[in-house]
């Protein structure tokens, strides 16, 4: 589609009618709308495009329903999320950006998530190191500083909880083996069996 068409959609099923719409994407969600308009899936790019872009769709959408995306986000990570609000594709990373600080970084989802998998990501820090976990994370830039060195401080608890509680539990076999073996009765064997 040319710009003129585009600018064509856009008059034609949005102009005057972006707040209806907008309360209609929050309440029934992306496949209502589009329904209800009648609108083909390159016409529901175009406006859904327009939305995001120029009305601030996506931000409204999670500021009404934010339990529910912090829930997502919790449970599975950033990649679902833009899953779920259908924004995978690169040209939405700078609203992805607006939308990860207000989910994740103002609600402190981070730290919910990471509390949720800290086995998984304590394996990913050891296998792979902290950059990769920090990357996986969504938080590798500068602005996330004070973010990334909680949750490696959390991390770093998790795992030396973890190396304490194995050394305390090898520690706790070998002092009852000590003392097994101390008590123990030892009583000769002859030829014909114990006596």
């Amino acid at each position: 589609m040319n710009f003129e068409q585009k600018q064509s959609v856009i008059n034609r099923l949005v102009e005057g009618k972006e707040a209806s719409l907008i309360e209609k994407y929050i309440a029934d969600g992306p496949t209502k709308v589009k329904e209800g308009m009648n609108a083909t899936d390159e016409e529901w790019s175009v406006i859904f495009d327009y939305l995001v872009f120029e009305e601030n769709l996506l931000y409204k959408a999670v500021v009404a329903n934010i339990d529910f995306f912090l829930d997502i986000y919790v449970k599975h990570g950033t990649a679902h999320v833009r899953e779920v609000l259908d924004i995978q594709h690169q040209k939405y990373d700078v609203v992805w950006e607006i939308l990860f600080d207000y989910i994740v970084i103002s609600h402190e989802g981070l730290y919910f998530h990471v509390l949720e998998h800290r086995d998984r990501y304590m394996t990913a820090m050891k296998a792979r190191g902290g950059d990769f976990v920090r990357k996986v994370l969504g938080v590798w830039k500068g602005k996330y500083e004070e973010n990334w060195a909680k949750v490696l401080d959390f991390l770093l608890h998790a795992v030396c909880d973890a190396i304490f509680s194995e050394q305390t539990y090898e520690n706790s076999i070998r002092a009852f083996s000590m003392i097994v073996n101390g008590v123990r009765e030892h009583r000769p064997i002859y030829k014909h069996g114990l006596i």
